[in-house]
Parts: C-alpha cells; structure tokens; sequence
C-alpha cells in the first residue's frame, strides 16, 4: 500500500518489479536507478522539493498546521471549561 501511494499517488518514487519468485532481478534494478538520475528522477526530486517546501510553510507560526493544533487545543479548553 506504501508503495502504491508514493509510487502512483504522491509520485515521488518508482516501483521495482518482482520476478515469478518474489525476487528483484540486478537489470531492473539497474533500470530504477537509470531512470532516477534521468528525467524520472528530476520530477521525482521536483515534486519531493515542492512537498518539503509545503510542510515547512505548514510548520511556520502561521502555518496551516500550527492554526489547527491551536484551534484544537481552545476546543478542548472550551470543552473542559463548559464542564
């Protein structure tokens, strides 16, 4: 499931293939990381840069994830405070 979600919904991996025993074989191996120092890997590095750039703006004062753990917490202070 990790593998499908970074690899076809986030984008910022590629998937090896597995052989008839379960096994990862040296040329398919050699082709991921062909194709990472490629083009592939250029929009793979792009995309990670834009998500890490995305949760650092999410972490700032201002972020979106700062403002929902202080909303979350007056809520649970509003809650423990109309008891």
């Amino acid at each position: 499931m990790n593998a499908v979600l970074l690899c076809d919904g986030v984008k910022v991996a590629m998937r090896l293939k597995f052989n008839e025993d379960g096994l990862v074989e040296r040329d398919e191996i050699a082709k991921v990381v062909k194709g990472l120092m490629d083009d592939d890997g250029n929009e793979i590095r792009g995309r990670i840069k834009e998500l890490r750039d995305d949760a650092v703006d999410a972490l700032k004062e201002d972020g979106s994830s700062t403002r929902a753990i202080c909303q979350f917490g007056n809520t649970l202070e509003s809650f423990v405070n109309n008891m």
